[in-house]
């Protein structure tokens, strides 16, 4: 079964490329205040990405057996990750507090991404730590 991992960290690996490439997408076309946005595939399409992302990062947890602090961290971000992105194209009211949780959630994006690089709970942080 553990020869499987390779497969399932790149569908993991690919869908966070999705997800985060999507997510800038759907970004730009709010800062432009496209009726693109509203599509029925900019309302499906992310939520597609996510659950493969969610699949595969479950089933990498269960070969890796244990969920260790850098993973914490992810799942911690994650949460933030997903409230910021809610504010920016759901809740938030005026333009620049849209695109003020926006560029917020594309920076936990990026910090998400570096903790799963260097398996660091401090991700790019720990250069200023």
């Amino acid at each position: 079964m553990q020869e499987l991992y390779p497969l399932f960290k790149q569908i993991h690996v690919g869908a966070v490329l999705a997800s985060g490439g999507f997510f800038l997408l759907r970004g730009l076309l709010m800062m432009q205040e496209s009726p693109l946005l509203g599509s029925k595939f900019f309302r499906i399409v992310p939520h597609v990405i996510d659950t493969v992302l969610l699949l595969a990062a479950i089933v990498l947890l269960v070969f890796i057996g244990a969920l260790p602090a850098w993973v914490q961290v992810k799942i911690a971000a994650l949460f933030v990750y997903i409230f910021l992105g809610v504010l920016a194209f759901r809740l938030a009211k005026g333009y620049g507090t849209k695109v003020f949780c926006f560029f917020l959630a594309l920076g936990v994006f990026a910090f998400i991404m570096s903790v799963a690089i260097t398996k660091n709970p401090a991700g790019f942080l720990r250069a200023f730590l």
